[in-house]
């Protein structure tokens, strides 16, 4: 499941003791609000994200192309992405954030089913990389499989093309439908959602694999409890890591049994896991500050610490329904 924290590079203040009583008052300690964007600064970072956007290009057999995220393999230094014709599998070093003198190119008449549709394989050759501002730019040419003839191919992709995730948010009815992986992308869905459709108040969760950028999805998360909107888990329904996070966002949650909601530790910090980080670790502040918002200051810290204990960074435990009545996250 994907959480990354974060993966490559206006809110409640907290605070305990909040009754007036003298003995009370004496124990009050204030929380620091801890945020990996600041609310403040939510705007301009999308507005960058979208600048970044509109410079991921694709120029295959003389014609540009835009791309977007299908998925990406942090074991296998894969990131692969799809545009008009279809896929192209970009070569990234994860630890390094740099990228690998790599490009495969698929044709396909269906990229959903490449096994069955591929109709066309390139892979590079005198392939170059130079950095220009934000941006890495792939360069050189591609060979036909088939024909072995040569033409040259360009790729310009950025951090975007990965932190702003693939989910798709689609309406249907009453009700909005949630899937894919959570970033950038999301928020701005979630957004454009409350402005141009108040009438929708539900979110129903289809298929949620997790967060690629889990510091604008608390801020998703906010958006969503800042309008009242209803997080819905259906029977059929599934939400991992950062997608429990926006589940919980829910002003209202409402889960039928079936649905699935699975959590685990993120990872990293310093190299260490959030699970192996002291719970007085600074790492924890802004999923600490985001959780006492949604349920509290003594229930949220607590959810948090379970769900980093609940199961590894590369596991995930699926909540049962006594661990949802426990932490309070059905409400209808």
């Amino acid at each position: 499941m994907k959480k990354l924290l974060p993966l490559i590079f206006v809110s409640l203040m907290a605070s305990v003791g909040c009754n007036s009583g003298g003995s009370d008052k004496k124990k009050e300690v204030e929380i620091a609000e801890v945020h990996h964007i600041k609310p403040t600064d939510v705007p301009a970072y999308i507005e960058n994200y979208q600048s970044q956007q509109q410079a991921l290009n694709f120029e295959f057999k003389g014609v540009d192309y835009s791309l977007s995220l299908i998925d990406f393999d942090m074991d296998e230094n894969i990131i692969l992405a799809k545009f008009e014709l279809g896929v192209v599998y970009i070569g990234f070093d994860f630890d390094k954030e740099a990228p690998i003198n790599s490009l495969t190119v698929l044709e396909a008449t269906n990229i959903n089913d490449l096994e069955n549709s591929i109709t066309a394989s390139y892979s590079a050759s005198n392939l170059s990389i130079t950095e220009q501002d934000e941006n890495f730019v792939y360069s050189g040419d591609l060979i036909d499989a088939q024909s072995n003839s040569l033409f040259n191919v360009s790729l310009t992709f950025n951090e975007s093309l990965i932190s702003g995730g693939n989910s798709e948010l689609t309406i249907q009815g009453d009700m909005a439908y949630l899937s894919g992986t959570l970033g950038s992308k999301t928020y701005i869905q979630i957004n454009e959602l409350i402005n141009q459709n108040p009438s929708i108040k539900t979110i129903k969760f289809i298929s949620i694999d997790g967060s690629v950028n889990d510091a604008i999805n608390m801020h998703t998360g906010r958006s969503i409890r800042n309008a009242q909107l209803t997080t819905y888990m259906p029977s059929d329904g599934e939400a991992y890591s950062g997608g429990v996070d926006l589940f919980v966002s829910g002003f209202k949650r409402k889960y039928e049994t079936g649905g699935k909601l699975g959590v685990h530790s993120w990872c990293c910090e310093a190299g260490k896991p959030a699970d192996q980080l002291g719970k007085d670790h600074p790492g924890h502040g802004a999923q600490l500050t985001f959780f006492r918002e949604l349920l509290g200051n003594e229930l949220g810290p607590e959810f948090y610490f379970y769900t980093i204990n609940a199961a590894s960074f590369d596991n995930v435990h699926i909540m049962s329904e006594a661990e949802l009545d426990k932490y309070q996250l059905i409400t209808d």
